[in-house]
């Protein structure tokens, strides 16, 4: 199952079913409180280091190859690198209910001088803080 989080600018977070999500990402962008990413710029060395080091720090958590580590997440913490270093953002927050790949983000950033920079939210934590505060 496929799964994307959208997140809405009042903070309310989403996880829908892939049918859902993609006419949500889609109204998302229309609606210009979402913008798709230009493609990660592996040109620049932080980029890659960071996108390889949590592909690593995953795959050695769970104890899995790394070729088999799911991308996206590490694709995030590269992301997140490319911005900071050139300085188009100046604090980053990761959202991901993958504890490994939030970890890895936040050691890997932190290895590169970005640890102050960047907070990685358990999205697990966060769904159950949103779940509490709207009971």
């Amino acid at each position: 199952m496929v799964r994307v989080w959208v997140v809405r600018p009042d903070v309310r977070q989403y996880l829908l079913p892939i049918e859902e999500s993609l006419s949500t990402v889609n109204a998302a962008i229309d609606e210009d409180w979402a913008t798709v990413a230009a493609p990660l710029e592996f040109s620049e060395p932080v980029v890659s280091r960071v996108m390889d080091g949590v592909q690593r720090y995953i795959a050695n958590t769970d104890d899995r190859p790394a070729d088999e580590v799911e991308r996206a997440d590490a694709a995030l913490a590269a992301l997140a690198a490319q911005h900071l270093s050139a300085g188009t953002a100046t604090e980053v927050y990761i959202y991901t209910t993958d504890i490994a790949a939030g970890e890895g983000a936040e050691t890997v950033l932190a290895s590169e001088g970005y640890g102050d920079s960047m907070t990685f939210v358990n999205g697990f934590r966060f769904i159950e803080d949103l779940v509490a505060d709207n009971s």
